[in-house]
């Protein structure tokens, strides 16, 4: 059996979803990138062994969409980027508030911050744009999940 390939969210995960959903179904364009989509959202990561060729994305018009080219570096980033590089509450319960702040030092975008505290489970307010906020949600977020954690364990 051959190794498989990780696909977390985002436009690999999303064509993917899209090529399977037109190949299996008779869904017009738009049905199919919105549960293209939905199925995106509600995954957070996946391991496939079958990939599909690419299928262009369209837009409404049905003009192929050329993202922009910053849209497509962001992208880039996020792919190479593990949110689970190490676990939040782990660190906090370990080496506290400090050593939490500490780890989230070493993520440099607001972009992989975010889809840290999606993958952790440690819910921050999209209206957040600051870096430094960003963190002071995270830690804030994970403080409180281990204080309900430890509620529930007594």
């Amino acid at each position: 059996m051959s190794k498989g390939t990780q696909l977390w969210p985002g436009d690999k995960m999303r064509s993917f979803f899209s090529a399977h959903i037109r190949r299996q179904t008779s869904l017009d364009d738009a049905a199919a990138e919105r549960l293209a989509e939905a199925l995106t959202k509600a995954v957070n990561r996946m391991l496939v062994w079958d990939m599909p060729g690419d299928v262009p994305r369209t837009d409404k018009a049905g003009e192929k969409a050329d993202p922009a080219p910053e849209i497509a570096a962001r992208h880039a980033r996020a792919e190479n980027f593990n949110p689970y590089l190490f676990s939040a509450i782990v660190v906090l319960a370990k080496q506290g508030r400090d050593g939490l702040i500490k780890r989230l030092q070493e993520i440099k975008s607001a972009e992989n911050l975010r889809a840290f505290a999606e993958a952790q489970h440690v819910p921050v307010d999209t209206k957040l744009r600051r870096l430094d906020d960003i963190r002071k949600a995270i830690v804030a977020a994970a403080e409180q999940r281990l204080a309900d954690r430890k509620a529930a364990a007594s």
